[in-house]
């Protein structure tokens, strides 16, 4: 059984967006290339057919994955998240030594580390994993450890 995965509601809404954007340019693409070679002496125009069908290929790909991320997606609501321990959809404050830093744990799919989104299965996202307020989390990182501590946790 595959494991279903986590997501918001805008995180669906942007992947059915680019699916729907990536089926039409497949098609096109694949008209166009087809075209192309009707009307063209194949021997000119190998390269510019390869090139358009390796981005199809690519394009095929990304379809795969984002149709497979679908199938197996579960959307995620507010009432699914916790403000008693650290879950998926979780705000997180933590303290780390003289400094604060607030992230958001969502699913390996939707993680973003420049928008201070962290995985769920990221070593500080198993960390948090069920902690609560005032916990203190101990995270690995080559070979030093950090310690962070929870402050406050929403939705």
């Amino acid at each position: 059984m595959t494991e279903k995965i986590v997501l918001t509601k805008s995180k669906i809404k942007q992947l059915e967006k680019e699916l729907k954007a990536l089926e039409k340019k497949r098609k096109k693409a694949h008209s166009e290339s087809l075209e192309e070679a009707r009307m063209s002496d194949m021997s000119e125009e190998t390269d510019s057919i390869n090139a358009v069908m390796v981005e199809l290929a690519n394009v095929d790909q990304r379809i795969s994955e984002i149709k497979g991320i679908l199938e197996n997606s579960v959307e995620m609501g507010k009432e699914d998240c916790s403000v008693g321990n650290v879950g998926i959809g979780s705000i997180v404050k933590l303290s780390i030594k003289d400094k604060t830093a607030t992230y958001t744990i969502v699913s390996e799919v939707e993680a973003n580390p420049t928008e201070n989104k962290i995985s769920d299965k990221s070593p500080l996202g198993k960390a948090l994993s069920n902690a609560k307020v005032g916990d203190t989390i101990k995270v690995r990182v080559g070979l030093r450890r950090i310690m962070y501590e929870v402050l406050e946790i929403s939705c």
